[in-house]
């Protein structure tokens, strides 16, 4: 997934999320209805922390 750092940090501060959120969240709004697996292919993040970012709660 090709997302310029600006735009994500911006999405970080706006909503104040981590890193790992942020392309997690991006991913998910790009792909769809996707598993933590593929979010994290996508998303470039370690895949035992996409499943920590789905279970989370805010």
């Amino acid at each position: 997934m090709i997302v310029k750092e600006e735009f994500l940090s911006k999405l970080r501060r706006y909503f104040s999320l981590n890193l790992y959120e942020v392309k997690i969240w991006t991913a998910l709004l790009s792909r769809g209805v996707s598993t933590a697996g593929e979010l994290s292919d996508i998303a470039n993040v370690p895949r035992s922390r996409s499943y920590d970012m789905m279970q989370k709660k805010r």
